[in-house]
């Protein structure tokens, strides 16, 4: 039986990509990436001078903007050839110009899928939504937003990698990991949380990966690692949050819906401490498992530490599973 074939287009995101193009192939699927149309290099010298003055003299991108559009598109005719695929996802389709997505959907037979796995409030997608036959948000609320209540959206979760599997590793001492871009809400919140945690008597690896002065002015705590050279690819991500004991997770204000850390946490059996409130109203939520923390007081840390990991049923589990996840997506009918 010929293998299903699948379009994958998205950011490259520190390497998530690779992770998810592997998981496709291990769960059958042939790929085709198409990340690399989203690379920009100007083409002559010519361009690059225009663009300087164009910005200098307008205050915008625009033209540069152009350029990229019509390199993407050019680049995406080259790769797609001739050939049609069984599906497409597009994971961040604002990151696309419109006219790549539609070529895109003209090489697709089945589904075009579309994702959104950041909020509609930060990334917002009203202009092209309308192209996909299905498209889905990570963040519930989202599906109320009222500049889409013309469209029909569809709330789906993050997932964990199963084709990564965890091994057991033991720690001399309770070890907390997070690591995540600079934001400026979650900035106390970090440096309050890992000086609690390090009182404790818990080890802290808390990565924020920016060499940027004006970003790395905010942080004062010493248990706060900074600069460029601790940016990690996803898969030495997971290989860190496979050793640690407990994750921690620092929602962004611009979105409610929970991070890759919670399906994580649960896949890799790991105490999480998450300021995402909304995580209690899920199925595999134990007080034990996951500390719901407020951002106002971490009362009650110190039990936490100390109560033993629940664990949670395989079938609970196994639904936050990529498996699971793709198969929603693309297979199964959507009511």
């Amino acid at each position: 039986m010929p293998r299903k074939t699948i379009i994958l287009a998205m950011t490259q995101s520190n390497g998530i990509v690779e992770l998810i193009e592997k998981n496709l192939q291990f769960h059958g699927y042939e790929v085709l990436r198409v990340d690399s149309i989203l690379k920009f290099k100007y083409n002559n010298l010519w361009e690059r001078i225009y663009q300087f003055f164009y910005k200098h003299i307008t205050k915008s991108d625009t033209y540069k903007k152009k350029l990229k559009a019509k390199q993407s598109f050019y680049k995406a005719q080259q790769l797609l050839a001739n050939k049609n695929y069984d599906y497409a996802l597009v994971i961040r389709p604002d990151v696309y110009p419109q006219d790549v997505l539609t070529l895109l959907k003209q090489h697709t037979k089945n589904k075009f899928i579309g994702y959104q796995w950041d909020g509609l409030k930060r990334f917002p997608v009203k202009n092209i939504i309308h192209l996909f036959d299905e498209f889905f948000v990570f963040d519930h609320t989202d599906l109320t937003h009222p500049d889409y209540q013309s469209y029909k959206l569809h709330s789906i979760t993050n997932f964990y990698f199963d084709m990564v599997k965890p091994e057991h590793i033991k720690n001399n001492k309770l070890q907390a990991y997070f690591i995540g871009s600079h934001q400026a809400c979650r900035v106390a919140a970090i440096e309050h949380c890992a000086e609690k945690l390090a009182e404790n008597g818990v080890d802290i690896k808390f990565i924020i990966p920016t060499s940027k002065s004006k970003y790395i002015k905010y942080y004062k705590s010493k248990y706060i690692t900074l600069g460029k050279k601790n940016r990690l690819t996803y898969y030495e991500n997971l290989e860190n949050v496979n050793s640690a004991d407990i994750l921690v997770d620092f929602v962004i204000t611009a979105h409610n819906g929970l991070s890759f850390r919670h399906f994580e946490a649960l896949y890799y059996q790991k105490k999480l401490i998450t300021t995402n409130t909304h995580v209690q109203y899920y199925d595999f939520y134990h007080p034990n498992n996951i500390f719901i923390w407020d951002e106002k007081n971490l009362n009650g840390l110190q039990e936490f530490l100390a109560k033993p990991f629940i664990q949670i049923d395989t079938h609970i589990v196994e639904k936050y599973s990529f498996k699971n996840w793709i198969k929603t997506i693309l297979d199964t009918s959507i009511p």
